[in-house]
């Protein structure tokens, strides 16, 4: 524990944190660091010998600093602690606790991910994913959306695959039933299904996210109340992307197929 501490007592200073990602780029000699980071050589110097003496910095012997493996590693650890306390009013009232721990160690990967705290701005983003797709469409636990039907049968007639992963209680509203109707009748829903482009499997889920090969449109988090108020995140960048893929399919292996009536 005492090794714990000192460690978060380091890293805990801003200078020396930003010290350390400027090392993550490249091999730096005091001098750089100093231009880098915007303090003076001698600061740098007392930064660099506390950074050393806990293991994450080491002098080359040409010169240079550089991050030692432990350094790379503990900076890879503080990624998810870095994209939680930027979030950290989002995550005060939306629970995680239902992820698996693997994709919880892994939550760093949504840094740089786009806050959304806009429904309306959510629902503008599945639509637009769903008019860009080109490969598959995954969407888990998204309530249905009447004005996307249109845009949903357009992605399945180019060809894009579709799964769709829901709890039991997710249904149709009576109310979109026609509007439903006038997109998908009956022989084409027969149709997709049969070609496997659209795929349904049931399973309680945690939480709502919905995304394509090139964009996610959202990844939202229940309430402690374990409703939806569908704030979350966006992105196109490949590592979110990845992580959200993965997890789409850590849940699609656990579902139950499902055939719609």
């Amino acid at each position: 524990m005492e090794s714990l501490c000192d460690l978060l007592f380091e890293i805990s200073n801003e200078d020396r944190l930003s010290l350390l990602r400027e090392l993550q780029k490249r091999e730096m000699n005091v001098t750089t660091i100093a231009r880098a980071i915007d303090v003076t050589t001698q600061e740098v110097s007392r930064h660099l010998s506390r950074l050393t003496e806990v293991g994450l910095t080491e002098k080359d012997p040409d010169g240079p600093y550089r991050l030692t493996p432990f350094g790379v590693l503990t900076l890879s650890q503080i990624q998810g602690l870095e994209f939680t306390s930027t979030h950290k009013d989002y995550f005060r009232n939306h629970l995680v606790d239902g992820l698996p721990r693997s994709f919880l160690l892994r939550l760093g990967e949504l840094s740089g991910s786009e806050y959304i705290d806009d429904v309306m701005i959510a629902v503008h983003n599945i639509e637009k994913v769903i008019k860009e797709a080109d490969e598959y469409l995954f969407d888990l636990n998204v309530p249905y959306i009447a004005s996307a039907f249109p845009h949903i049968r357009d992605a399945f007639e180019r060809g894009v695959r579709g799964s769709f992963l829901h709890g039991k209680s997710l249904g149709l509203p009576e109310e979109m039933m026609d509007e439903r109707d006038e997109s998908f009748d009956d022989e084409f829903n027969l149709a997709i299904m049969r070609s496997g482009l659209y795929e349904e499997r049931i399973l309680d889920v945690p939480l709502v996210m919905y995304m394509s090969e090139k964009e996610l449109a959202l990844l939202s988090f229940p309430k402690r109340d374990g409703r939806f108020d569908f704030f979350g995140y966006s992105s196109t960048d490949e590592d979110i992307l990845r992580w959200c893929r993965d997890l789409f399919l850590h849940y699609w292996e656990k579902g139950a197929s499902y055939t719609p009536e």
